[in-house]
């Protein structure tokens, strides 16, 4: 196991596994109605795997955005999750290995070729891992190549579209001209209705790209701030698949999961009310020491390694394989392109609230 440095967010202090957060105002905004915070895994996994007593839907929150697949419950969250997973086929997601590991090496040569002839300096996040899991996505979603500049920018707070106006457009294209994506599975669902297709295609757009991004940048920055990590990787001493495990536990890329007590319930001697809020942290979970050895120590070999970095229960990230997948071909190409990861500056973190995002990652180009 190797020494870690400090976590980069700062989780608010908990007296206990469950404990509840005020939420005073600001200048900008006002006061929130407060909210309980869980700690512990095993809490973590009580309130993530039991919709009926913790849901995902939102009071008070415009009905577009609870119409949304990640704010609904069984048994219609169920039903519109199997037509998902039914597009986002296994098989469809294995052909994809060599298109993934194709982009990484040229990104990668473009990167290096750049650095090298000016300052000596890459930025992995900019260069490499954002437009590497935009572009996957694009290709695994069909979206269309001159659409696919604009999809980094779309997940981006400062940068707001209309995502459901395009996921509309998307599904006319790909039912004009289909092609072996999962828009064109979708939109040739006759089960889905118009406004769940554009649903499911906008989640897909959106919850697709932004965790998968900040996943990929934030396991390099990990590898990059543990040396000694990065050279028994590239020696082949740490098995690459257990490393990314590892890498996710250390860096989540969503802080939070956010449900609502559907009933009065208790959850570790605290009594929840109905309607209140519960949230789960998932750095502290995955730092929770009655299930993780050392959980402060980076072990990429750790295994098992029961992380909570991709949810659980009912929500569990319906992508979870094609993430895996992704990041496994772009550390291993970056492992071969890179005999060390030294960061070359300072790192620059999106400060989202929600996501764990990297927005700069400068690196040295040895």
């Amino acid at each position: 196991m190797i020494p870690s440095p400090p976590p980069r967010h700062r989780l608010p202090h908990v007296p206990g596994p469950v404990s509840w957060q005020d939420e005073p105002g600001t200048a900008d905004r006002p006061a929130g109605p407060g909210f309980w915070t869980v700690t512990r895994h095993a809490d973590a996994l009580q309130v993530l795997q039991d919709p009926a007593t913790y849901s995902s839907h939102r009071a008070g929150e415009l009905p577009s955005l609870n119409r949304m697949l990640d704010r609904q419950d069984p048994p219609q969250h169920t039903r519109l999750r199997r037509h998902a997973a039914r597009a986002l086929a296994p098989e469809r997601v294995e052909r994809f290995t060599a298109t993934a590991r194709e982009r990484a090496r040229t990104l990668l040569a473009h990167a290096l070729e750049a650095a090298r002839s000016a300052d000596g300096v890459l930025d992995l996040a900019t260069a490499v891992s954002d437009p590497y899991t935009s572009l996957n996505l694009a290709d695994l979603l069909g979206v269309p190549h001159a659409d696919r500049r604009r999809l980094p920018r779309w997940t981006r707070p400062d940068a707001p579209a209309d995502m459901a106006g395009y996921a509309r457009g998307l599904i006319v294209h790909r039912r004009r001209y289909p092609d072996d994506d999962i828009a064109t599975a979708l939109a040739h669902d006759a089960q889905l209705t118009s406004a769940e297709l554009e649903m499911l295609v906008e989640l897909l757009l959106t919850t697709g790209l932004a965790p998968m991004r900040d996943a990929a940048a934030g396991g390099l920055l990990v590898l990059a701030e543990h040396p000694e990590a990065y050279r028994r990787l590239r020696d082949g001493a740490t098995e690459i698949d257990l490393a990314v495990e590892e890498l996710l536990r250390r860096h989540p890329p969503l802080l939070a999961s956010r449900r609502t007590a559907a009933t009065d319930t208790e959850l570790s001697g605290r009594r929840i009310g109905r309607g209140e809020a519960v949230v789960v942290l998932h750095e502290a979970v995955n730092h929770d020491e009655r299930v993780f050895t050392a959980p402060h120590l980076l072990d990429p070999a750790r295994t098992p390694n029961p992380h909570l970095s991709l949810g659980a229960g009912p929500h569990l990230c319906l992508g979870a394989d094609f993430a895996r997948l992704q990041l496994r071909v772009l550390y291993e190409e970056v492992l071969r392109a890179l005999p060390a990861l030294r960061l070359a500056g300072p790192v620059v973190p999106s400060r989202s609230g929600v996501t764990n995002g990297i927005v700069s990652l400068p690196v040295r180009a040895v």
